[in-house]
């Protein structure tokens, strides 16, 4: 089973402690503003044995647990039920997704994925709103990740690889400038 990847690096922004962060490529939604949209063409290009992707994951000591966002990690709903099944349990587990909460629960390929992570920030990006994050629908399945760690601010990450830099976190386009 695939799933296509835009982009995955290490980040301490993206949730609490150590993460490996997994952009997902594809998303319908297109949200006017988003941070990252050169993840919405969906393509069949990078794609990534889940197999391979949960063994990464697991054989990598150094993250305290994984952020999967996109992209619209829902719109691949077997791919992420199982990542998420098969991480090592010690690992926390974060999901962004864009759909709507009502969407979501009249819908149990989508409800089974967001029970299966820890945390879950949910609804459409909103650029008329102060921050991210208001508007969005936290749901907590366990008491893992500490939701306090997601209180609204502005944060930006730069993580430098051998062959690109991503800017990542929480910032408003209009304070920060476009890239």
């Amino acid at each position: 089973m695939y799933l296509p990847i835009n982009n995955i690096c290490h980040s301490r922004i993206n949730g609490p402690g150590n993460r490996l962060v997994i952009w997902v490529q594809g998303c319908k939604f297109n949200c006017k503003g988003c941070f990252n949209p050169e993840t919405h063409p969906y393509t069949k290009e990078h794609l990534v044995d889940v197999v391979d992707l949960v063994k990464m994951i697991n054989e990598d000591t150094s993250i305290e647990g994984i952020t999967i966002s996109g992209g619209e990690p829902l719109d691949y709903p077997n791919q992420i039920q199982s990542l998420l099944t098969g991480i090592d349990k010690r690992k926390t587990s974060v999901l962004y997704s864009g759909y709507h909460y009502e969407d979501i629960i009249s819908n149990r390929n989508l409800m089974n994925v967001i029970k299966l992570a820890d945390m879950s920030i949910i609804g459409r990006y909103d650029s008329s709103m102060s921050h991210p994050y208001f508007g969005k629908k936290f749901v907590l399945t366990s008491d893992r990740v500490d939701i306090d760690y997601f209180k609204p601010k502005l944060i930006i990450e730069y993580v430098i690889n051998k062959k690109t830099i991503t800017k990542t976190g929480i910032f408003k386009l209009n304070n920060y400038g476009k890239d």
